[in-house]
């Protein structure tokens, strides 16, 4: 049975009675759902030591058997301060600095904003605290991108001297996006609006402003089903590119402004090297995703966005033999090698949103697009040694996550996670 700790007193002494933090730098990753699964997977196999935190005790990676010690700490969005006192309280446990890996923006941005301090008892492994809000900041990243001459979407920070006149700068549809995604998400369980006219707008910017959440407005890329490109990328202090795969998204759920629920590895390699650039433009270090999406109206791909830190799918990568965790890891021991040739073709799935996706029949594909022999694998729960696909939960030798997931859905109160 998986004990998890609920104050840091009891995590920390966990800590300290177990000697495999002594023999092994630890890891600790925050948050503990999907993304946290994929990398407490990913580095456990490893035999490598992964702590998970997150603000609430239903989160998929606290089910694995990769996870070595749990815990419950405050979530950073509402009382940062007391997120990074949590971590100073259990630092003193380590005998050897651990790792930090975030998975969402939130927590990086407060890992990094106070990554000298933690350095006492931890390593951060990402760029400084500006570096990652400039990259977040679209306008900085896109001024940056077109002096690479990379083309970007147009858009402009929602502002009340700006919000009647954006409709006609921009037009429709329009995509508004938050600043802040963790707390738009936990308002709308959304990851972002799509307004197709004034009065959507009108309704959208509204719901926002009472949930007191800043937008951006972007122009809506006009992009078929297989326009969708993200590359991912492990860089090392140096700017040495050691990782790094391309995935086309496949079914995004819910439809038009969800996340990605079925992506498949493919090669880009002229994309691979914008996304480096833009990188470098930066001295970025660490994990990465640059978004990419093919206008069907100038025959560009368009840089999107950046996310720095491991995303949802990050399982992709490391099942097709690029472990960008790992590739970290052994980055901070002085250990670096490189992983750049993934295998291709092969897919990832987050089986609950594309059911419910192909059960509405909706989708930016027809029906099913599954085969048989994929389904097979799924249902098998075989897909750790599949060369045809891979799965966000499901797994032969860590099944409790997915029984945890089920366990979720029973629940009245339920996890919500826009990762």
């Amino acid at each position: 049975m998986t004990t998890i700790h609920y104050n840091a007193s009891d995590l920390k002494k966990a800590i300290e009675e177990d000697p495999v933090f002594s023999e092994k730098r630890p890891v600790l990753i925050c948050n503990s759902h999907i993304t946290g699964l994929a990398v407490s997977r990913g580095l456990g196999r490893k035999g490598i030591p992964v702590i998970a935190l997150d603000r609430e005790d239903r989160g998929l990676a606290f089910s694995s058997k990769y996870v070595t010690q749990r815990g419950i700490c405050p979530n950073p969005v509402v009382a940062e301060k007391a997120f990074i006192q949590y971590l100073m309280d259990i630092g003193p446990a380590f005998e050897k600095k651990c790792v930090l890996i975030p998975s969402m923006d939130e927590w990086a941005l407060s890992l990094a904003k106070y990554a000298d301090q933690l350095s006492e008892y931890y390593i951060w492994p990402f760029s400084k605290y500006e570096t990652i809000e400039q990259i977040l900041d679209k306008s900085q990243l896109y001024q940056r991108a077109k002096e690479l001459n990379i083309p970007v979407p147009s858009y402009k920070k929602l502002t009340e001297e700006n919000e009647a006149s954006l409709p006609g700068d921009i037009g429709f549809p329009m995509v508004l996006k938050p600043i802040n995604k963790r707390a738009f998400y936990d308002a709308f369980q959304e990851g972002l609006f799509i307004a197709s006219n004034r009065d959507e707008y009108e309704e959208m910017t509204g719901k926002a402003k009472q949930a007191g959440l800043e937008l951006i407005a972007q122009e809506y890329v006009d992009v078929d089903r297989d326009g969708y490109v993200t590359i991912v990328i492990y860089m090392d202090g140096e700017q040495t590119l050691r990782g790094a795969l391309a995935g086309q998204r496949l079914e995004i759920y819910p439809p038009r402004s969800g996340t990605t629920c079925l992506v498949q590895s493919i090669e880009a390699p002229e994309l691979t090297e914008r996304a480096v650039s833009v990188l470098k433009e930066f001295s970025y270090e660490g994990i990465a995703e640059c978004e990419f999406l093919y206008d069907q109206k100038d025959g560009e791909y368009k840089l999107l966005d950046i996310n720095t830190r491991p995303w949802k799918w990050i399982g992709l990568p490391i099942h097709c033999g690029v472990n960008l965790p790992h590739l970290l890891y052994s980055a901070v021991n002085g250990e670096p090698y490189s992983q750049l040739e993934p295998t291709v073709g092969v897919k990832w799935i987050y089986t609950n949103d594309y059911k419910k996706l192909k059960a509405n029949n909706e989708g930016l594909f027809e029906g099913d697009i599954l085969s048989k022999e994929e389904w097979l694998e799924i249902l098998q729960n075989k897909t750790d040694g599949s060369k045809l696909i891979t799965t966000a939960v499901e797994s032969l030798d860590d099944p409790e996550p997915a029984y945890r997931q089920l366990q979720n859905s029973f629940s009245k109160r339920t996890y919500y996670c826009p990762c």
